[in-house]
Formats: structure tokens, C-alpha cells, sequence
């Protein structure tokens, strides 16, 4: 799929084009994959045809990518120290919508690390938005809730997604991306955040660092008239590793 580019740092795939009441797999699941390959620039291609588009925003080299809203939307964190939410601009075309390859545009930026962004992991599962809520997609559906980066500044940042929208406007009316605020952050490790994932039911949070051990966050987060809350608790480490853990992935069907 790529040719003479430097290293693949990071992959996930992506479905654009899956309808924002669709639930369940559907012919338009996983239809995209982007990849980080060790430059500013993402990559984004369809499985299907290989077409690819790149997606610019980041100042320096992109250190990792992952999807939300069940691919509907991409999240990417950078040396730049800071973490963006691309949505896609909705195709005007009869092609093959499996195929075609959309633009995404940034509309979301999440700042504040004093290092490397060098993990990321969005919330699993959206909450539904409620009509009269002023975040509340202009196509209905469902919401975003959260999103975790990891830095080599050795902390966790909780971040609120709740008013991200899952589509971008396709007029460039130069709108600006919206700041996502911090919910909480915690000095999580004693070395570099190599990797972070999300339970499932979005319940328990999972990281990796150099430091040689794994950790388990149970996720606290809570969305209603009061704002959004959110925060992290320690509930145990996983130790025994003799160099840096460089992935965590929770089981995706059990527990």
C-alpha cells in the first residue's frame, strides 16, 4: 500500500461513511485505513481501491492514530505536543462511497502536554445526544464522550469531546477547530506513555510506558446539567516486563 516512506508508526482503520444512527457492522465498516508513517502528514487509503488522500494539520511528525464513533472520526497525537479530531466531509458523488476516499478536515484540537504526544485512545462507545443540547450533532445521532492522550511529559490527560462535531462542514468557510478542554490529568508514570487503550464499555482505561509496567485506570466520567466531569483511579499495575511496554489492548469481546 505505501511505497518509499519511512517507518509505519501507527494504523487504524475507519468508516467514514457509516450512517450516524447505524449501530452494527454494515457494508460501509472499516472501508478506510489511516496510517502514521514518521511524517507530519496522515495517510488515509480505502481497502478496497487503495486511492489515498493525505490529511495535513500537524506541525511535526504524527505519532500515533485512532478511530471513534466507530470509525466515523480519527484522532491523532504529534511531536508537536498537541492531539486533533479529524471528521469527514460528506461525499457529493454517485462513486462508491467504499471506495472513494472523503476529505477530513480538523475539528477539534486538544493542547496542553509539554512533550510528545505518542499515545492515544478515544471513547468506545457515544452517548446519545440530547435534541435541545447545543452539542448535539447537526445530524442527530450520537455524540462523542472522551478521549485519553499520553505524553513523553509522563502524564495522562482526560479530554471532552461531548461538543465534537462527526462531520465537517464541506463550505471552507474558514472556520477555526474548536479547543477541547482538559478534565483532569495525572502524572501516571515514570517514564515516556508508549500506548493506551479503552475497555469496550468504557469503563476501564489501560497504559503502557517505558518505565516497564502496564496500569489499569477505572474511568470516571459523567455528562448532564451540572457540565461534563471526568477522572481517573488507579486500580493496579501490572509489573514484570524487562524493557518498555509498547502496546496494551484490552480483549475486545470478554473480559
Amino acid at each position: 500500500m505505501i511505497g518509499f516512506n519511512d517507518e509505519i508508526i501507527d494504523a487504524t482503520f475507519l468508516s467514514p461513511n457509516l450512517p450516524l444512527q447505524a449501530s452494527g457492522p454494515s457494508a460501509l465498516s472499516d472501508t478506510h485505513v489511516a496510517l502514521a508513517t514518521n511524517s507530519s502528514l496522515i495517510r488515509v487509503y480505502s481497502t478496497t481501491s487503495l486511492d489515498a488522500r493525505l490529511i495535513s494539520g500537524h506541525s511535526e511528525i504524527v505519532l500515533c492514530v485512532d478511530r471513534g464513533a466507530q470509525g466515523r472520526v480519527l484522532a491523532s497525537g504529534s511531536k508537536d505536543r498537541s492531539a486533533r479530531i479529524w471528521a469527514p466531509m460528506r461525499l457529493r458523488t454517485t462513486e462508491d462511497v467504499s471506495q472513494a476516499v472523503p476529505e477530513w478536515r480538523c475539528v477539534a484540537i486538544c493542547e496542553g502536554h509539554a512533550e510528545s504526544v505518542g499515545a492515544i485512545a478515544m471513547s468506545r462507545r457515544a452517548f446519545a445526544a440530547d435534541s435541545d443540547s447545543s452539542s448535539a450533532s447537526s445530524s442527530g445521532g450520537d455524540n462523542l464522550k472522551f478521549m485519553f492522550t499520553g505524553s513523553q511529559d509522563r502524564t495522562i490527560k482526560m479530554w471532552d469531546l461531548s461538543a465534537v462535531p462527526l462531520t465537517a462542514d464541506g463550505d471552507d468557510d474558514g472556520t477555526e477547530p474548536m479547543k477541547c478542554k482538559s478534565l483532569t490529568t495525572h502524572k501516571a508514570h515514570d517514564k515516556d506513555i508508549n500506548a493506551l487503550d479503552v475497555a469496550p464499555n468504557d469503563r476501564l482505561l489501560v497504559s503502557g510506558s517505558q518505565d516497564r509496567t502496564a496500569k489499569v485506570w477505572e474511568i470516571e466520567y459523567a455528562a448532564g446539567g451540572a457540565g461534563v466531569r471526568g477522572e481517573l483511579r488507579l486500580l493496579g499495575t501490572c509489573k514484570g516486563h524487562k524493557r518498555g511496554v509498547w502496546c496494551v489492548r484490552f480483549g475486545r469481546a470478554e473480559r
